[in-house]
């Protein structure tokens, strides 16, 4: 387990601060590999500073239920956060 997910599962709550945390951005378009998957560019940052770039890489099966979970995600109507900020 990361310490990441340590803090997570001890209740720490997520923040829409940039500079703090580690997070992870989109980088570039989604792209095929040579093996017919799919490759979407990412960068990892921590508390602000880029750490390094990262390939999140799904199978056709892969993709298609992350694509059925943000159509199921999209056609819900946002909600606003707790605390007034947002993701």
């Amino acid at each position: 387990m990361t310490m990441t997910q340590s803090r997570m599962r001890r209740g720490s709550t997520l923040t829409a601060n940039p500079s703090q945390g580690i997070r992870v951005h989109r980088t570039a378009a989604l792209r095929r590999t040579a093996a017919g998957r799919y490759a979407l560019p990412l960068t990892i940052e921590h508390n602000g500073l880029a750490l390094g770039p990262a390939l999140l890489v799904l199978t056709h099966t892969e993709a298609a239920q992350l694509r059925a979970e943000l159509n199921r995600l999209l056609d819900e109507p946002p909600t606003a956060p707790a605390g007034g900020s947002s993701e």
